[in-house]
């Protein structure tokens, strides 16, 4: 369903990618419209992700037809004060009944008390905890579910000692507390965590220590969080301190879901856990279709989070429907929102090979009959079958769109398996 000009339909056009209207006033849409807005960085060095988060909103309102929703976008910026002017504007002058975004997460508290006293929902990008709000929910694919997902993989293949090279900085100290809550939950050993401060001198210091000088490592499973020319030169530091991949698993993030990691010899056969590529792939093939370029992953947050919108909104009922504990699936997969707003994503384990990442577990298809959010994300589920990917879509020039969208999910049968998403490109993992 797509947004539409004050009073004049937008059609959906592969040669013509559909823009969204930005009417001037409340009076200016159409009677009864449900108003989604959407903070996005529009100016600046990240003004390439917002144009294909507003490009990925606007073919998730084709999608699920949504006539009667019109999007308005609004620069986010990149400070607080910003975010807050837009979602005052959104707010008061634009009477917007849902705020999509902002991406960084010290945005977010200042977009919540703008819109709390209106009662206005946030559903931002971020999947920085520390955010969370009364009246906001965080959709951001977060470091946590990824590590519980792939220790419960590892564990459930014969690992039982690990250890961690990690960054200092805010990302890394998530990651090392969740590594240590999952080791520690499945009963494995946890070895050791070194953290460095750069990926030179003293990385290959980390690693020195962190093989203990012995020829062969004194754990068998390592977890990396690293990507691009980071990670390949510690991959090339391990073998030098004789952490060989045949003796030490190692293990790493949703980051590496679009990094031609399987480049590096040293890294094939690394483990991670990332969305199931089945709908996302369909979803790349739609939105390259009609707007010529690869969806960065923050548009897939973006689609997710305005069909949910849309399709709650519609029913009056997103306020109360977006705490489900049935869940959601998306281009991203299943997903919900625990019981303090944080997204928790259905994930899949993934292989490096050297032509990409092979499907090893895939991701859970509906989440543990009776478990509420934040009772601990399902994990792997080994009886499950492939998801297939999604048939390429491609909305007519009519205006019809197809019936892909966001979509409610079952809770019959038993499910275990699940985690997260790292947000990839030059904008930082940890939001």
């Amino acid at each position: 369903m797509q947004p539409q000009q004050p009073q004049q339909p937008v059609q959906v056009l592969p040669q013509q990618p559909p823009k969204p209207a930005v009417p001037e006033s409340p009076l200016d849409l159409p009677p009864g419209a449900l108003r989604v807005g959407l903070l996005v960085p529009m100016t600046g060095p990240q003004a390439g992700f917002g144009q294909a988060m507003i490009d990925a909103a606007t073919l998730a309102l084709a999608d699920v037809k949504a006539d009667d929703v019109v999007l308005l976008p609004r620069d986010s910026g990149a400070e607080p004060q910003q975010s807050a002017a837009a979602a005052r504007d959104l707010v008061e002058n634009q009477a917007a009944t849902v705020l999509l975004g902002p991406i960084y997460g010290r945005n977010v508290p200042a977009v919540a008390e703008v819109a709390a006293p209106r009662q206005v929902p946030v559903v931002a990008f971020s999947n920085d905890t520390s955010a969370l709000r009364p009246g906001v929910h965080l959709i951001g694919l977060a470091p946590e579910v990824q590590v519980e997902r792939v220790v419960d993989y590892a564990v459930q293949q014969g690992k039982s000692r690990f250890a961690a090279l990690l960054p200092y900085g805010a990302y890394g100290d998530r990651l090392a507390e969740s590594y240590r809550k999952a080791v520690a939950r499945t009963g494995a050993e946890l070895v050791d965590i070194v953290r460095y401060s750069d990926p030179g001198s003293d990385a290959q210091d980390a690693v020195r220590r962190l093989s203990g000088g012995q020829q062969t490592p004194p754990f068998d499973s390592l977890l990396l969080a690293e990507t691009g020319e980071r990670l390949r030169g510690i991959a090339s530091l391990l073998p030098y301190y004789g952490i060989d991949a045949g003796e030490a698993q190692i293990l790493g993030t949703a980051l590496w879901m679009d990094q031609p990691v399987g480049r590096d010899q040293n890294l094939q056969g690394a483990w991670y856990a990332a969305p199931d590529r089945g709908a996302w792939d369909g979803f790349v093939r739609r939105f390259s279709a009609l707007f010529g370029a690869q969806p960065p992953a923050l548009a897939g947050l973006s689609y997710d989070a305005t069909a949910l919108a849309a399709v709650l909104g519609r029913k009056g009922q997103l306020a109360r429907e977006l705490d489900n504990p049935d869940g959601f699936a998306g281009v991203n997969g299943l997903f919900r929102f625990d019981q303090k707003g944080a997204a928790e994503h259905a994930l899949a384990i993934y292989q490096v090979t050297a032509t990409g990442g092979e499907l090893l577990d895939p991701a859970a298809q509906r989440f543990t009959a009776g478990a509420r959010p934040g009772e601990g994300v399902i994990r792997s589920n080994p009886l499950a079958a492939p998801t297939q990917p999604a048939a390429s879509s491609v909305p007519p020039t009519t205006g019809a769109a197809s019936t892909s969208g966001v979509s409610g999910a079952t809770t019959t049968g038993t499910a275990s398996g699940a985690a997260p998403q790292g947000l990839t490109g030059s904008v930082p993992p940890a939001r």
